[in-house]
């Protein structure tokens, strides 16, 4: 009964969108120009379903845009032998090929307003912990087979751990090559192209991830740590986050003091491969971590691949339990949950999302397999957060300009761009934006409706929206004014 409603749903909005368009398709038309006049009419009405149609440009805007395709035409015409979007991020060609982009330092000057799906950890460049924290002398890496280590891990402690652990420093010293030695520590803990050939890239992020999350565990390196990456955000032209981590909430607090118009708020989060039990408690922990600082904490998440670990619905118990409590203590713990992750049709957790009222919806990959659900986000107006990267890296989308997010920015879906785990791929935010903008059709109305959604689809309230917006809108004007004048 449940299938043969949803075959009926989709069948209906099969036939309205056949309605809509066959008043454009003639049967015999008089001469080219009446069949041109159909075909713009046709484009024109596609056009006003996309995400960005209620966008307007001023003349200095379509001047600026003018610019930008023009440099876009001449970027396809430059990379027409080896197109970046349509090879993985992680060969050496691409990035050489996008570090030398014009494009991109466009995007690097453009007021990209937030990010609203990166793992606190995993958004700095990684060199700094090898220039900084590899040098401590209390750095060890762990130098045995281990099963339940990944091998080279990488950890702070005040007393010598022994037990297969070495001080960093004494194997540097007995290196042939002190370069050599710390570019090696480097590729142990990112991504490469070295790693093109794993055949389960998963595995190997999964092991970058544990060789370096050992090293912020001692809170003045991860004080530090933040704190480069906030100036490489502000670089980047980015004004406010919500990070994937956890973190002193004091911490937090001091940053946004010496950085009043840098915004930062952080969802908890819990492994996916977590039993039921552990799910429990670390849900209590972030319904009190919301309770104390409601204005920082924001919500609850789940991470880890999701074709291999538990699904949302799994924890259906869990999650419905900790509503209630919420309810009791006058709260709501908000979800903004990973889902649709996955090359599988069978994969059902963007169901379960939006049945628990997922705020938005991390990756979403799957999402364009279910009809229905497109139609419910688009009408719940539930932000989609794309990861283009990442989603590359990890083996979703091997050619971006195949990537979901176009049926989703062309069906009129709310979508934002994200970077997900840029120190694993030594990428920038910029990089996610210069692969969606050469790949997907886009234009700067695109982009400036990608940049106004990163706030608008944000967790802040609204003065804090409207704060952010107003600052933001002061930095695309001045990039405007400078695009004209470049």
């Amino acid at each position: 009964m449940k299938h043969g409603f949803v075959f009926l749903m989709c069948a209906l909005l099969f036939c309205a969108c056949l309605q809509h368009t066959g008043s454009y398709v003639q049967k015999r038309y008089e001469d080219v120009d009446a069949y041109m006049k159909a075909r713009e009419q046709l484009i024109q009405a596609e056009l006003a379903m996309r995400f960005d149609a209620d966008i307007t440009l001023t003349p200095e805007e379509e001047e600026a845009n003018r610019r930008l395709m023009t440099l876009k035409a001449e970027e396809i015409e430059r990379t027409r032998g080896h197109f970046p979007p349509a090879h993985s991020f992680l060969e050496s060609k691409t990035k050489s090929l996008i570090a030398q982009s014009p494009v991109l330092e466009i995007m690097r000057r453009m007021p990209k307003g937030g990010i609203l799906h990166v793992h606190g950890f995993l958004m700095g460049d990684y060199r700094w912990l090898i220039n900084h924290a590899t040098y401590r002398s209390d750095c060890y890496i762990y130098m045995e087979k281990n099963k339940k280590r990944a091998g080279g891990e990488l950890q702070i402690f005040e007393d010598p751990p022994g037990n297969g652990w070495r001080p960093v420093n004494e194997l540097r010293k007995a290196a042939d090559s002190v370069q050599d030695f710390d570019e090696n520590l480097y590729q142990s803990i990112t991504l490469g192209e070295e790693d093109l050939v794993q055949p389960d890239i998963w595995v190997e992020f999964t092991n970058c991830f544990r060789r370096s999350m050992g090293m912020f565990r001692n809170d003045k390196l991860l004080d530090s740590y933040r704190r480069m990456v906030f100036r490489e955000l502000t670089e980047d032209n980015v004004q406010y986050i919500e990070s994937r981590s956890y973190g002193s909430l004091a911490t937090l607090e001091k940053i946004q003091r010496e950085n009043p118009e840098f915004k930062v708020k952080f969802i908890t989060y819990a492994p996916r491969s977590s039993s039921r039990e552990q799910i429990a408690q670390m849900l209590d922990f972030a319904l009190n971590q919301r309770m104390a600082r409601p204005d920082l904490v924001i919500g609850f998440d789940l991470v880890e691949e999701e074709d291999k670990e538990h699904t949302n619905l799994f924890f259906i118990d869990e999650f419905i339990k900790v509503r209630h409590k919420a309810e009791d203590r006058g709260l709501t713990l908000p979800l903004y949950l990973h889902s649709g992750e996955s090359n599988w049709a069978e994969s059902e957790n963007v169901f379960d999302a939006l049945l628990l009222d997922a705020k938005r919806i991390g990756h979403g990959l799957a999402l364009f397999k279910h009809p229905l659900l497109m139609q419910i986000v688009k009408e719940r107006d539930i932000a989609i957060e794309v990861c283009p990267i990442s989603n590359q890296v990890l083996g979703f989308v091997a050619d971006l300009r195949n990537h979901p997010a176009v049926l989703y920015i062309n069906s009129g879906l709310p979508v934002v761009i994200c970077p997900d785990d840029p120190a694993l791929w030594k990428s920038t935010f910029s990089h996610d934006f210069y692969e969606a903008f050469m790949a997907w059709g886009l234009d700067l109305k695109s982009l400036k409706k990608l940049a106004m959604n990163s706030l608008i689809y944000s967790a802040m309230n609204p003065e804090e929206k409207e704060m952010a917006l107003k600052i933001w809108r002061e930095k695309w004007a001045e990039f405007i004014t400078w695009m004209n004048e470049h």
